[in-house]
């Protein structure tokens, strides 16, 4: 048994895959590889209003003064396909991309349509088949099922059904195809009508000899068209692993809702087409292209690969309400990055984040409010600094260990509680030093006004002078002392730049 999805006007379909209100406006699709675009498909409304196949864009919009022209994109076509591939894979690994717009399914060796204690399998067959039209419809493309013993068979009934076809008896169903269903050059079929064969049935009724007397080779492609028996190989394809689909907005937009409606539309199918191949997106990379030509790109990393809609779409939106353009935006991109689902196994008293791509959002809200230099994990910088660090972006997975004290070790530093920003102090030096000297301060401080404490310095240990970076202009030098007030309150000064803080204060 196999089975054939075919997609009528496949070019039109790629054109209109994320605008399906367009359907029920006059819309003509032009190939402008021709010297002069002509009309190759469209859609009913511009049918009824007097557009034709063949006509060119003028003689179109002279027919029809409300024609909307698309013109023919070969990425949307393969864009469509790739999409198309992604999910029928997930119907049966045995598929075939026969042509554009077309697949043809071998559906061996699939349990739930095999007849079960004399059962028919019809009805199996009839859900199956609509679970994958259905499986179309949700990617925005109108597909037409067919099923039968052999892929020509299968071709022919979705080829020429309103929507779903399944054939149980071959030569008769044939046999009352239209001449036309065969492919026949102008030529013949003129011949064909002018006998008064109307019918596939009529023609194979004179028999192969005579047909090929009358008709020439040609006779021979017609009865091979129009056979009920021979079966063929599949060339077999596998899915690609590419998720990627764009947009050309017809007319460059400057607000965030269509480009959110329509990125939300991407999200949607994306979740189907990774589904269907048992993957996850990793990272997504956006594309805005301008009117101005230039293209804003962005990377956004996945932090728990993930293939649910809800949660792309959040990131997307997150990104896009920070974002500030020159120019218009004219058309979109968006690639997600498959990967494998991954699987993890904590210890006992060891867990995750709850919702990692939750908490990456909230960052980037964060990132959003106060600047994405404010935001991340403060890793210490190799410099003699102190507090010297730079904030990374978190990365929970790669933590370092804290390290373990040795067993047995009872040392116990003095606690100190640290003050940041460091509080502004004023101190007065015990005595002056001789002149020339390069202290930060006369001498030794001697009393304290500050706001965590105030007071005569009883006992101070000090200077302790660093410094560094003097090659260059944002060289540092401090001098810090830490000091008990008379009041028994332990307290670490910094001077820099001739300014003293508390940095620190002793529990």
């Amino acid at each position: 048994m196999f089975a054939v999805l075919h997609l009528p006007d496949f070019a039109l379909q790629a054109a209109l895959r994320h605008e399906p209100e367009a359907w029920g406006l006059p819309v003509a699709l032009v190939d402008p590889a021709h010297t002069t675009p002509r009309v190759i498909q469209l859609t009913v409304a511009a049918r009824d209003a007097g557009v034709e196949e063949g006509q060119s864009a003028v003689q179109a919009m002279a027919r029809c003064r409300t024609v909307r022209l698309r013109h023919r994109a070969p990425d949307r076509e393969a864009a469509a396909t790739e999409a198309l591939v992604q999910v029928a894979f997930g119907f049966t690994p045995h598929l075939e991309v026969t042509s554009p717009g077309t697949l043809t399914l071998d559906l061996r060796g699939l349990a739930t349509l095999r007849p079960h204690s004399g059962r028919d399998a019809t009805p199996e067959l009839a859900a199956w088949a609509r679970r994958l039209q259905t499986a179309a419809a949700a990617l925005g493309l109108r597909a037409r099922v067919g099923t039968g013993p052999t892929p020509n068979v299968a071709r022919h009934a979705a080829r020429w059904s309103d929507g779903i076809e399944l054939v149980a008896d071959a030569p008769t169903f044939i046999a009352g195809l239209p001449v036309a269903a065969l492919e026949p050059t102008p030529h013949v079929a003129a011949i064909l009508d002018a006998w008064g064969i109307r019918t596939v049935g009529e023609m194979l009724a004179l028999g192969t000899a005579a047909l090929a007397e009358r008709l020439g080779l040609e006779a021979f492609a017609l009865v091979a068209a129009a056979s009920a028996g021979s079966a063929r190989p599949l060339n077999l394809v596998r899915p690609p692993e590419r998720f990627e689909d764009c947009f050309d907005f017809e007319l460059p937009v400057e607000t965030l809702e269509p480009l959110l409606f329509l990125l939300r539309r991407f999200a949607d199918q994306f979740e189907r087409r990774l589904e269907s191949c048992g993957l996850v997106a990793g990272a997504l990379h956006l594309a805005l292209k301008l009117e101005s030509g230039v293209t804003l790109e962005r990377c956004l990393r996945v932090p728990e690969p993930t293939r649910t809609a809800d949660v792309l779409f959040r990131m997307l939106l997150t990104h896009l309400e920070s974002v500030r353009t020159e120019a218009p935006i004219a058309g979109v991109s968006l690639r997600a990055d498959p990967a494998r689902p991954v699987q993890r196994q904590f210890s006992l008293f060891e867990a995750a984040l709850r919702d990692p791509n939750q908490f990456q959002e909230t960052l980037a809200r964060l990132s959003a409010l106060v600047g994405a230099d404010r935001v991340g994990t403060p890793v210490r910088e190799d410099s003699h600094r102190p507090d010297a660090f730079r904030l990374v972006p978190p990365d929970f997975e790669n933590a370092p260990v804290a390290p373990k004290s040795p067993a047995g070790d009872l040392r116990r530093p003095t606690p100190m509680r640290r003050v940041r920003p460091g509080a502004p102090a004023v101190v007065t030096a015990a005595f002056p030093q001789g002149g020339g000297s390069a202290d930060p301060v006369p001498g030794p401080p001697a009393f304290v006004r500050s706001a965590p404490a105030s007071g005569r310095i009883a006992l101070a240990l000090g200077p302790t002078r660093l410094s560094g970076n003097w090659w260059e202009s944002g060289g540092w030098r401090e001098e810090s002392w830490d000091v008990e007030t008379q009041h028994r309150r332990v307290l670490r000064l910094v001077c820099r730049a001739g300014q003293w803080t508390v940095e620190g204060v002793g529990d």
